[in-house]
């Protein structure tokens, strides 16, 4: 995975373990269960805690900082407030991510507050600079969503944004392939038509067939298939796209299997009496649908909310 991807979550168990790991749970699910680190789960057995926590904040494109109520106040056991302590883990990770300039996102759980930089030690005084997001049990799938989105600025590509990528350039590649083939074998076909009777006017070139040239219909038929499996991948995409795009992406399911209908019925009508008429017109109406369901793609963006 590469460098900033992951998302640091810092906490401290004494106030917000139980918090810290829901929200870890609701990151994983939007981001992917390996881009959220959380040091009670992703740290092995006999590895050096220290080392593991500082190579992770770099590897990481933002901290998140769970604060509860109690977050300012803890003390240890000699009566020592937690964040004074020099040695202190949850300062030392917030510390480095400001040292680093990684986002840092305080996130403030029930009725806790934003501390004031008079209330920090030195070197995270930084934080009370930051923007906190406030997170209730109320509102829980709300806040965590928009607590996504705000990660998701530096932290791109959800588990829906990377499901959508993948079908989106196996979407391309099968469109690309649907248009290309048979563009190539009809210029090819096309071509030999010409060089044998050479002028159009030639009585013997109405009665050539593109098919004798080398045009058979599983050419046109290729197309087809790469329509109807972008059909098929549009399907497979639409729960994730953004609920406002979604109309493009049926436009081009709606383009593809119309298409296709409209195609195949005219052939099957026509290709007896007009084998070279009705192969060209599936030829342009499948080009055509290429074409149009590229264009619903592309306003589609196959952007996730």
């Amino acid at each position: 995975m590469a460098k900033g991807e992951k998302i640091f979550v810092n906490y401290r168990r004494e106030d917000s373990a139980g918090f810290a790991g829901r929200l870890t749970d609701a990151l994983a699910d939007y981001f992917g269960p390996e881009r959220v680190f959380r040091d009670v789960t992703n740290i092995e057995y006999g590895e050096d805690f220290v080392k593991a926590i500082d190579t992770k904040l770099r590897e990481s494109g933002a901290l998140v900082v769970v604060i509860r109520d109690q977050w300012l106040t803890l003390e240890d056991d000699q009566g020592r407030r937690r964040l004074d302590d020099p040695d202190d883990l949850v300062v030392a990770e917030i510390a480095i991510a400001l040292e680093l300039g990684l986002p840092v996102v305080p996130v403030l759980i029930g009725e806790a507050r934003m501390p004031t930089p008079d209330q920090l030690p030195e070197r995270i005084r930084a934080l009370a600079r930051q923007n906190a997001i406030t997170v209730t049990d109320e509102r829980w799938q709300h806040d965590v969503t928009r607590l996504a989105k705000v990660l998701a600025i530096d932290v791109p590509g959800s588990v829906a944004q990377r499901k959508l990528n993948r079908i989106k350039w196996a979407t391309v590649a099968m469109l690309s392939v649907g248009a290309i083939v048979p563009a190539g074998r009809l210029a090819y076909s096309v071509a030999g038509l010409l060089t044998e009777h050479n002028l159009l006017v030639d009585p013997e070139f109405a009665r050539s067939t593109l098919t004798v040239h080398g045009f058979p219909p599983i050419f046109a038929g290729v197309a087809y298939v790469a329509i109807l499996a972008s059909a098929a991948l549009g399907l497979l995409a639409m729960p994730y796209v953004a609920p406002w795009k979604r109309r493009f992406v049926g436009s081009a399911v709606v383009i593809a299997i119309v298409s296709t209908f409209a195609s195949f019925l005219y052939y099957t009508l026509h290709n007896v009496e007009s084998p070279t008429e009705s192969l060209l017109v599936a030829y342009v109406v499948g080009a055509t649908a290429i074409g149009a369901i590229f264009a619903s793609l592309v306003l589609s963006g196959y952007e996730s909310e």
